[in-house]
């Protein structure tokens, strides 16, 4: 478990406020949302969170909360070389 993402997320659903979610899709595609986490449920096959949209992510596809990445990343992985 990424207690330090976990602990973003939980902050966000208590504060209620607006932040960008990044996750991979099913098929691994990189998006980005700007939005209210509604809640974290423990589920069978572990956490989801949803989104005030309705939609639902599994935790484990998660790559970023605001400004707190998942472990499975490096900061290096968020640097552009252009």
């Amino acid at each position: 478990m990424d207690t330090q993402l976990m602990a973003a997320v939980q902050e966000a659903v208590e504060k209620r406020k607006f932040v960008k979610v990044q996750y991979q899709s099913d098929i691994h595609e990189f998006l980005t949302v700007t939005t209210l986490i509604k809640n974290v449920e423990a589920r069978e096959g572990g956490f989801f969170l949803e989104l005030a949209s309705g939609q639902e992510i599994p935790f484990d596809q998660l790559v970023k909360v605001g400004e707190v990445a998942s472990n499975r990343f490096t900061p290096r992985d968020f640097t552009c070389n252009c």
